[in-house]
Order: C-alpha cells, then sequence, then structure tokens
C-alpha cells in the first residue's frame, strides 16, 4: 500500500474510542489502539501514521499534541517475579503515563510505563523514554534525557 498526500486520511476519533476525546483530536489511516476505555485525550491531540497506543494502564494526554509516525506508548509490563512460571503467563504490572500539554513526540519514540512528560517538552526521534521528561525540555536518546530547554 502506498500513501501519499492525496491518499492519507486524516481519521477523527470517535467518542467511544476512548474515555475522553477532545475537540479535534485525529489520527492518519493506521494506529493500533488498546484499552481505549483508559485513556484520555485532551483538545487537538494528533498522530501520524503507524502509532501503536496501549491504554491499559491509564494514559492522559493534553491539549495540542502532536505524535510523530511509529511512536509507540506502553502503559503496562509483564510481571516477571515467578521464575517457576513464564513471563508471559504471569500478567501485567500497569503503570499510567502522562503527557503534558504542547509537547511534540517524533518519529518512532517508545514511552514506556509510569512516565510523565512535561509540558512543552519535544521527544526527539527514536528516543526511548524510561522516566520523567520536565516541562519545557528538548529530550533525546536511549534512554531519553534532557540536552536543553526550549527558553
Amino acid at each position: 500500500m502506498m500513501i501519499t498526500d492525496s491518499s492519507k486520511r486524516v481519521i477523527p476519533f470517535r467518542p467511544s474510542d476512548a474515555k475522553r476525546v477532545g475537540e479535534g483530536c485525529m489520527y492518519l489511516d493506521q494506529i493500533v489502539w488498546l484499552n481505549g476505555s483508559n485513556i484520555e485525550l485532551g483538545d487537538n491531540v494528533r498522530f501520524n501514521f503507524g502509532c501503536w497506543v496501549n491504554g491499559y494502564g491509564g494514559l492522559v494526554i493534553g491539549n495540542d499534541v502532536g505524535v510523530g509516525p511509529g511512536t509507540m506508548i506502553h502503559t503496562a509490563n509483564h510481571r516477571s517475579g515467578d521464575h517457576d512460571r513464564p513471563t508471559i503467563d504471569q500478567g501485567w504490572e500497569s503503570r499510567p503515563v502522562t503527557i503534558g500539554n504542547n509537547v511534540w513526540i517524533g518519529m518512532g519514540v517508545r514511552i514506556l510505563p509510569g512516565v510523565t512528560i512535561g509540558d512543552g517538552a519535544i521527544v526527539g526521534a527514536g528516543s526511548v523514554v524510561t522516566k520523567d521528561l520536565p516541562a519545557m525540555s528538548v529530550s533525546v536518546g536511549l534512554p531519553a534525557a534532557p540536552i536543553r530547554t526550549r527558553d
């Protein structure tokens, strides 16, 4: 399948897609959207093509947030403490993710359970967010770490 500027589809979120859907929320063509009943979207939240989002542990996204293509947001992880059972049979440990207002998340970012990304933050392409990122920071890397502020 080829998606071009003339063939891409901008699809609005429906109210039933999440616990809360603000005004102007949309995604492009494809998204994997799991456990939407635990996801709250502010106004003008936009997901680019091919994102993977699991709201199992709770996900709150503020207003005016852009999410780059191929980004993944995880809110839970497999439990692994019982060494006598396969990890995949041990259930889930959920930890909510919070993304503030006016945040830009670059292409291919991975956001792991339990993190908060502060208002006005930018997360660079390919970064893996394993811990909280401060407001107005520009963060990159694996793990993502602030390299400067937006001041």
